[in-house]
């Protein structure tokens, strides 16, 4: 389980639902009563770190067989991202990764500021790459899918042929690793729980704190299980008990969430007012597409390409199931679900082919390996297949899916890791301090799991956060300072007035207000304003949702007219013309405002003597001329592009 947005097709996604120092361990060895790990290696990082972040990087060799220490090792990637503060605690956090199949050290330049420097302020934040994940080798990446994937977008084939393609990328991943001498069975959450004590006792820590998200917090669960001795406190966001079956339970989890969306709409009275009755128009849809898909343009990730690919009413589920993970797109689902039923798909097509390229952070080898052996071995085919027919608003999309619903088993057949070892879906038990969080809307790990785990754990604590969707921590700062606080103390009490502060999602353009703040980038070389509580995911790109964006920037060596000539080859029409020109200090801006994939894009050019200034702002057509009022302009008058 992770937080991306589905990718075309929908239907047959894996859906899971980015140095210096060592020392002698031989004491840290002794006293667990474990054989000595090896010794740490430490070597440059193979990520880009962002300018200001304090990474070292290092790798671990550990036994690929956990009862056979003499069949070969594997080897883990880990980087340790140095505290802010100046007086940082001894016990570092570990940041475990969902899935299962994310790593931890790829998501470095790609999201640190919201992931990772939110649980990096007090103490060191370790990245693992779990066994088989990200930058670890051998890695069960399974490129032959992920292709298969980009390939197979505006194909067109049946979904009978392309559920056959999707085997036989699989069958191929697996006969490769099968042939590199790889035993998939050595692949599950006790050996990386395993792993974790490793990295703990080769690194000198007597005890550390575990951070897990998703599939992360069973991997956690598990250390607690196994390897109590060095772990001081736990955090689990968007929880799921190892005792719960992820694939009975699915349609029921997510047909929850979907419905707990349609009554938060139906309680604003914007969203009632502008999209009323929306659970009665997802319905009529989906059935609409189910008796006729209609194709939506989707990006190629890998060239630019755009090509049609069908949307049946299953198809439409999956998006939906799968943007609910995200809290930040939540107050833009039912404006995005009202223009589809209005026949544009422009804003579904964009997301679904943004999220193809996605696949290629995932180990979707490992994520089998872990599945199959601790989830699929201990379910039941009929009583899968029966979930499903139970909730009919979700039942296409968890028949049709080979991985979600009933068709597992067969996935699992086919890809041969084993059932697990012992115990593997026993139900915890431990006087851990362990901090529970859960989402209200989140559609594959429901509050109601995270209650159960923190209630069934003596020294648990549970706290849901509402309109929120599948990890909070990365989303609400209150969470993030729930973490830092109960980190510094896990036996308070933990203060969580701040739940309350939580606003409801902002539905309609009418509601929407936003707050620039100044901002200056080194990295640029360049200063302005941008939107306070906007994630910086690059340097100067703000992100407030995957469909809410603004960028600020010069590029050295450009000129407006090639950038126009991209614009006009990329919209197959003529190259834009300005809507209005500002003068804002010594710089002269062209605005253009441009309509593209259900989006509308403001656009700023200046020439410098630095190169060609920009400024951008995405949003959807309905909250442009705010977003363009409130972050646009001034963002535009802001800026100085430093030369």
């Amino acid at each position: 389980m992770d937080r991306r947005p589905a990718a075309v097709p929908l239907a047959l996604l894996l859906l899971v639902a980015g140095c210096t120092g060592s020392g002698d361990d031989g004491d840290a060895a002794a006293t667990s009563g474990a054989a000595a790990p090896r010794a740490v290696e430490w070597g440059a990082c193979e990520v880009e770190v962002p300018a200001g972040v304090d990474l070292d990087c290092g790798t671990l060799e550990v036994p690929a067989d956990r009862e056979d220490p003499d069949a070969g090792t594997v080897t883990l990637a880990f980087g340790v991202v140095r505290a802010a503060a100046e007086e940082p605690a001894d016990d570092p956090l570990v940041y475990l990764s969902g899935g299962p199949g994310q790593g931890a050290l790829e998501f470095v330049p790609l999201a640190f500021g919201q992931l990772y420097e939110p649980l990096a302020q007090d103490r060191d934040l370790i990245l693992l790459d779990q066994r088989g994940t990200g930058l670890s080798e051998p890695s069960l990446a399974c490129d032959e899918y992920s292709s298969w994937v980009r390939e197979s977008l505006g194909s067109g084939a049946p979904v009978e042929e392309l559920a056959a393609q999707a085997t036989a990328s699989l069958e191929e991943c697996h006969q490769r690793l099968v042939d590199e001498g790889i035993d998939l069975s050595d692949y599950d959450s006790a050996a990386s729980a395993a792993d974790l004590d490793d990295l703990r006792r080769a690194l000198e820590h007597e005890e550390w704190n575990l951070y897990g998200i998703s599939y992360g917090t069973r991997l956690a669960q598990t250390a607690m299980r196994d390897h109590p001795e060095g772990i001081r406190s736990v955090v689990l966001d968007a929880a799921y008990p190892i005792d719960a079956d992820l694939y009975e339970e699915g349609p029921e989890n997510a047909a929850r969430a979907i419905e707990a969306l349609f009554a938060t709409c139906a309680a604003d009275a914007g969203c009632a007012e502008q999209f009323p009755d929306l659970e009665q128009t997802v319905t009529d849809l989906v059935a609409q597409l189910d008796a006729a898909p209609v194709p939506v343009t989707v990006v190629d990730p890998t060239t630019g390409e755009r090509v049609e690919s069908p949307l049946d009413g299953a198809g439409l589920v999956g998006f939906l199931f799968q943007s609910m993970y995200s809290t930040e797109l939540i107050p833009l689902l039912p404006e995005v679900l009202d223009a589809a039923a209005n026949g544009e798909f422009g804003t579904i097509g964009l997301l679904l082919g943004a999220s193809a390229q996605q696949l290629d952070l995932v180990s979707v080898g490992q994520q089998l390996s872990v599945q199959c052996q601790e989830e699929v071995s201990s379910s039941d085919r009929e009583a899968v297949a029966e979930a499903a027919t139970e909730h009919p608003l979700v039942e296409g999309f968890f028949t049709g899916n080979p991985t979600q619903g009933a068709g597992i088993f067969d996935v699992c057949a086919d890809w041969d890791a084993g059932a697990g070892g012992p115990g593997k879906d026993e139900a915890l038990s431990s006087d851990l301090p362990t901090l529970v969080l859960a989402g209200e809307l989140d559609p594959i790990t429901p509050p109601r799991w995270g209650e159960q785990l923190a209630g069934d754990l003596s020294n648990g604590v549970f706290v849901e956060f509402p309109y929120t969707g599948h990890g909070s921590v990365g989303t609400h700062e209150c969470a993030a300072q729930l973490v830092r606080d109960f980190l510094a103390d896990p036996d308070a009490e933990p203060d969580v007035s701040c739940v309350a502060d939580v606003e409801p999602p902002v539905f309609t353009a009418e509601d929407v207000t936003v707050e620039m703040t100044p901002w200056e980038s080194e990295d640029l070389g360049v200063s302005g304003a941008r939107p306070e509580g906007w994630a910086e995911v690059l340097p100067g790109a703000f992100q407030q949702s995957p469909l809410v964006t603004l960028v600020q920037q010069v590029v050295p060596g450009a000129t407006a007219d090639q950038v126009l000539q991209q614009l006009a080859a990329q919209l197959g029409s003529g190259a834009p013309q300005p809507v209005d020109q500002v003068q804002a200090g010594a710089l002269t801006w062209d605005l253009y405002r441009l309509d593209d994939l259900g989006q509308r894009v403001d656009l700023a050019l200046a020439e410098t003597g630095a190169g060609l200034a920009v400024v951008q702002v995405t949003s959807s057509p309905a909250r442009s001329d705010v977003y363009r009022e409130q972050v646009f302009l001034p963002a535009v008058e802001a800026f100085d592009p430093g030369a």
